[in-house]
């Protein structure tokens, strides 16, 4: 049985790793502060730390030693540079949740792991607050690049979706086309990358089991453009969507920083034969799901009229 400890894990798609961890019959572990609650149960040990205090991390870690270190909450190069001195002779793998995000000094079109190496970036440090989520991430992957003595593979996910998004940007969407308000973008033709909160911990957990490091780019298969995703709502609620393509209003089109930015997932898929699903069938089930709770939020709100 492996020990395997989470940072993170009581949100979004880190629910769905541990789940799957618990499932595959490890011995898991998450650390967090305590604010968000859990409903694991007995079925993980639990560790309280602000992951940010390196004092508090040695010594919440102290006599303890991981198979595999899980770290989904790693935002600066401050953190990561945390991170490789504590876990040093602490476990012999580390997984870090990266981004697409750290391509988006290049843009473009199926952009490949090498295109971004963080060998070469150079280091700046400070906490989360000092950079934009991208150079966040950037540096953070920098950092274990450079300074990690244990084993790192680096995920680069892009724009997640499922039902626990905390977000809110797809059902933006959603609620536009059913309210019928107009959502403003120039960028309607322009396309991204997606992957659910279940294939990102199914992702995740099976790559734990390989010997495989490194940078490396996941998401669905299949580019969407926001035109795709639009239609998708339009078909699935029969409601025609009204789009202002003359100027681009975040507010009203949430995904439109997103938009122009893919990557390819040929390595992971070519050379280790992971089957990611397909981006469209799975987006028209996140939505199929966010229509109907939405739908029984309306039915329990006419029973109370």
């Amino acid at each position: 049985m492996r020990k395997v400890l989470v940072i993170g894990g009581t949100r979004f798609f880190g629910k769905k790793l541990v789940k799957t961890l618990i499932n595959s019959g490890n011995e898991v572990t998450i650390l967090t502060r305590g604010i968000v609650k859990d409903d694991f149960g007995d079925k993980v040990k639990r560790i309280k730390c602000n992951r940010k205090n390196k004092e508090e991390l040695k010594e919440a870690l102290k006599n303890k030693k991981f198979d595999i270190v899980y770290d989904n909450i790693c935002y600066s190069p401050n953190e990561a540079l945390i991170s490789t001195e504590v876990f040093n002779g602490k476990t012999k793998r580390y997984i870090v949740t990266s981004s697409i995000a750290v391509y988006n000094k290049k843009r473009g079109e199926m952009i490949k792991e090498y295109e971004f190496n963080p060998k070469d970036y150079e280091i700046t440090f400070g906490d989360r607050e000092d950079f934009s989520y991208s150079e966040g991430k950037r540096l953070m992957e920098a950092v274990f690049s450079k300074y990690s003595k244990f084993e790192v593979a680096m995920v680069r996910f892009p724009v997640v979706i499922g039902e626990n998004d905390y977000t809110g940007r797809l059902n933006s969407y959603i609620n536009s086309v059913i309210k019928e308000k107009k959502i403003y973008s120039t960028k309607k033709d322009y396309k991204m990358n997606i992957i659910t909160e279940d294939e990102a911990g199914i992702f995740l957990e099976w790559l734990g089991k390989k010997d495989i490091n490194g940078s490396i780019n996941a998401a669905c298969l299949g580019e969407i453009s926001l035109s795709d995703i639009i239609e998708l709502i339009e078909e699935e609620t029969n409601v025609k969507a009204f789009v202002d393509s003359s100027i681009d209003i975040n507010d009203t089109s949430p995904y439109n920083d997103q938009l122009n930015l893919t990557m390819s997932t040929s390595y992971i898929r070519g050379f280790f034969l992971y089957r990611f699903k397909d981006a469209k069938s799975e987006m028209r089930q996140i939505i199929k799901e966010e229509l109907r709770k939405e739908a029984e939020k309306w039915k329990v709100h006419l029973q109370k009229q």
